[in-house]
């Protein structure tokens, strides 16, 4: 395990999530003093409750968008780092109720970055957005952290705002912090069961036997696993930490493996049984092609994905057969040997 975390109070926001609770997962066994700060998931079950996590971190159900609730949590728990995860994340909600999305995803961000400049302990601030915040013009080329952002969604332009919000933070108030933007790709791993997501929807196909409507099957994505993703977070704050001057900033993080949606199905078919269907999304846009190019984490931080293509889907895949499985269903332990088996690979 990483030592830099030992005994340094981290807050992560939006820690019940799918992402957020592999990081709490991966800062506690790194003996981090992590405190929570999350609305109740919105699936049953979640990844969260299965780690038993609420025993072993400082757990706070409170919602980012209420200035009152963030502020009291900053200034009593006085964290040195801060990693701000919590968002409204999907899409497709994003049209069914954007003013909830641009208040969680923009003014949500402003309550957490005002409450880090009054509490005056963060020295290290990671605001995690997406691959979508840059505006697609629908080329081939992968978006660099230099490109122009945008977002023609109130998903995507939601982050782009936060990613603005995030610099004018950086340069006008918090200077002596490092503060930084991550912008991932799409996350694959484990206990994800969040709705419109292609991953549980498969699951659900393979355990009721019922087809999957496919919206866009020849979409283009860079796949990633989760603890890779998280392997280039965790590596960016501590960095942040200590130079904060030279890793401010945004950073890309992707995997190299760009596949078709229908790829991906076909990869999964390898363990699962699946059923689906090919249809239209309902008149709503997505990006067809999305692509990140991750040169400067790569270079600037010595960080790469390790898992394959297959290795990710064959993962993740083992994980959900472990929980359904007729030994698997509850505890912490599948996801723990996952993290550590990780991260024996990632120092060996």
């Amino acid at each position: 395990m990483n030592n830099f975390f030992r005994n340094k109070t981290v807050l992560v926001t939006g820690h019940t999530g799918f992402v957020g609770s592999w990081l709490a997962l991966w800062l506690k066994e790194s003996k981090a003093d992590v405190v929570g700060l999350s609305l109740n998931p919105p699936s049953n079950p979640y990844h969260y409750k299965i780690l038993g996590l609420s025993r072993d971190i400082t757990d706070i159900k409170g919602d980012i968008r209420k200035s009152a609730t963030v502020n009291r949590v900053l200034r009593e728990r006085k964290p040195d780092i801060v990693m701000h995860l919590a968002a409204q994340p999907i899409l497709l909600d994003s049209y069914g109720n954007p003013a909830e999305t641009y208040l969680t995803n923009v003014i949500g961000t402003l309550n957490v970055l005002e409450a880090s400049r009054k509490a005056g302990s963060v020295r290290a601030f990671l605001n995690v957005t997406t691959d979508k915040v840059y505006e697609n013009i629908g080329t081939k080329s992968r978006y660099k952290e230099t490109d122009k952002l945008g977002g023609s969604d109130p998903y995507s332009s939601s982050k782009a705002c936060s990613e603005i919000l995030t610099q004018s933070y950086r340069d006008s108030f918090m200077s002596g912090a490092g503060i930084a933007t991550a912008r991932a790709g799409n996350i694959l791993g484990g206990g994800d069961w969040g709705a419109h997501r292609l991953v549980p929807g498969l699951v659900w196909s393979h355990i009721s036997g019922k087809p999957l409507l496919i919206r866009h099957p020849d979409a283009i994505r860079p796949w990633s696993h989760v603890l890779d993703i998280l392997n280039g977070y965790l590596t960016l704050t501590e960095k942040l930490y200590k130079n904060p001057k030279r890793y401010s900033g945004p950073w890309n993080f992707a995997s190299a493996d760009v596949k078709l949606v229908k790829d991906l199905i076909l990869e999964f078919s390898k363990y699962w049984r699946i059923k689906y269907r090919l249809g239209a999304g309902k008149g709503l846009h997505e990006e067809k092609l999305l692509l990140l190019d991750s040169t400067k984490a790569k270079e600037g931080l010595g960080w790469k994905p390790i898992n394959s293509f297959s290795r990710t889907v064959r993962d993740t895949a083992s994980w959900y057969d472990h929980f359904y499985g007729k030994n698997g269903g509850t505890g912490p332990d599948y996801s723990i040997m996952q993290l550590r088996h990780f991260e024996r690979r990632l120092h060996g």
